[in-house]
């Protein structure tokens, strides 16, 4: 069946488009100048509706203070349904904060309440702790799924739920609680602290994050470092599928991962909710025809679930201590944190983390003319650090072959990215995917949901008066 090429605009309209300041010293709330960090993201779906959460970044100011703000930005990638990544929207930063708060000292009566209810703010004297963040913030993430995922069960416990009564009342209790646990979502947050300089990368799945660093010599050249934040964490990672066959001894090998998916079915090995994945067979058959809604036919559990949980939401965090624009010394080397990308797995099976440094750097150097497809990180000088196989497309994708070349005709980051991974100059490739409609275009591409955080200093990102500086 043939189907007509969509127009441009209608193409253009599809793309969700957010950005905002995020942080300025020149703010009513600071006296130092020097510091503007940016927000800038888009979201286009492939699903209908889109299963991944909006992009978003908050700013956690302090209260009556000149210290810089705490920024924790995320994207969530949602799976079986829209209805974990939208829980997550809001939530996610919020209590993973207000843990952190708890952990200083700083208590949070209900942290629920709390986050639905007022904007936090931090107390002037609370400070990240260093020492114990990848601990506390992987504690508060299992913390988060305990709430998604086991409050069902864990208020149930004790009463008789073959009684009628109990049986009657299940919906009305639970029945805005059921879909974020039966759904589920891989979730990716940078906690940046930038008065300290220093930022945590947690990742619970497949979605990604890259720094792009701005390495400037005395002469005033320079070179994009490419800094991979997270591992993605599949079944088709040697690392999580040891691990995996590690935490279920008593079942066959062979049946925990199979044909690279958890159980035989699901991809990522870490997400949020998933609960036919954690919860016991009979609790599934007993509860789920009873909650879930009546338009939705509960999947029976996983063959082989013989020793839940199998998939967890506690997340690997990365660590790492970084320079503003604003501080940077003008003598020797200059190493800057120039800009991170996050971003969900729809964006990493096109693009691999160098190219989307190289085109995020290039475009804030104010490249705007194509890049032959060849020559993207000889144009824009990219060297890699800390690289992974994370660096290629993610597994499932290693065999699409790019021919396009690269565009730098959007003026908004996110769209720039989108534009790329879709097919770059080339508008005849990018009608095709973006005009087969849901759900056949899942066959072809996923959600794509990426974020951009910019931080300049007091020269900002002009056009340089060379295409090598900044």
């Amino acid at each position: 069946m043939d189907l007509p090429y969509l127009p441009d605009a209608t193409l253009e309209k599809r793309v969700k488009l957010f950005s905002r300041t995020l942080y300025s010293d020149a703010s009513p709330y600071h006296e130092r100048g020097g510091s503007l960090i940016k927000f800038h993201a888009a979201q286009l779906n492939s699903n209908d509706p889109v299963e991944d959460m909006e992009p978003e970044a908050t700013t956690y100011l302090y209260e009556g203070s000149s210290r810089r703000p705490i920024i924790v930005a995320a994207v969530a990638d949602g799976h079986s349904g829209p209805f974990t990544s939208a829980w997550l929207k809001g939530r996610l930063s919020n209590l993973t904060m207000l843990s952190l708060l708890n952990s200083g000292g700083f208590g949070v009566k209900d942290p629920l309440k709390e986050v639905e209810t007022s904007p936090i703010t931090l107390p002037p004297k609370f400070k990240l702790d260093s020492n114990r963040m990848s601990t506390l913030i992987k504690t508060a993430w299992e913390v988060v799924d305990d709430i998604i995922t086991w409050r069902i069960p864990r208020e149930l416990n004790g009463q008789d739920i073959r009684n009628e009564k109990v049986l009657e009342t299940l919906g009305a209790r639970f029945g805005d609680q059921i879909l974020p646990a039966y759904s589920g979502a891989c979730a990716l947050a940078a906690i940046v602290d930038t008065e300290e300089q220093e930022m945590w990368v947690a990742c619970t799945g497949d979605c990604r994050a890259v720094a792009g660093f701005w390495d400037e010599k005395p002469d005033g050249s320079g070179v994009w470092r490419v800094d991979v934040l997270s591992e993605d964490q599949t079944a088709e990672s040697p690392k999580e599928v040891a691990r995996l066959i590690k935490e279920h001894p008593k079942d066959d090998s062979a049946d925990v991962v199979k044909v690279g998916r958890v159980l035989g079915n699901l991809q990522p090995s870490r997400a949020f909710g998933d609960l036919r994945y954690k919860w016991g067979a009979d609790l599934q058959n007993f509860l789920l025809p009873k909650l879930l809604p009546p338009n939705m036919r509960p999947r029976p559990p996983p063959a082989k679930l013989l020793t839940p949980p199998y998939v967890t939401a506690s997340p690997e965090v990365q660590h790492r201590k970084f320079t503003l624009p604003s501080s940077a010394t003008s003598d020797g080397t200059r190493s800057t944190l120039r800009f991170l990308i996050l971003a969900t797995d729809g964006l990493w099976d096109e693009l691999t983390s160098t190219n989307a440094v190289a085109l995020v750097g290039g475009h804030l150097q104010g490249q705007r003319n194509s890049i032959a497809n060849q020559n993207l990180t000889k144009s824009i000088p990219t060297i890699e650090e800390n690289m992974t196989k994370t660096s290629a497309p993610l597994p499932h994708a290693a065999k699409r072959v790019r021919h396009s070349d690269w565009s730098f005709k959007e003026e908004s980051l996110g769209m720039h990215l989108i534009r790329n991974a879709l097919g770059g100059i080339d508008n005849t490739l990018i009608q095709q995917h973006l005009s087969i409609p849901a759900p056949y275009s899942r066959r072809y591409r996923d959600d794509i949901s990426v974020l951009v955080l910019t931080f300049e200093g007091d020269e900002g990102l002009e056009q340089p008066k060379t295409r090598a500086k900044l």
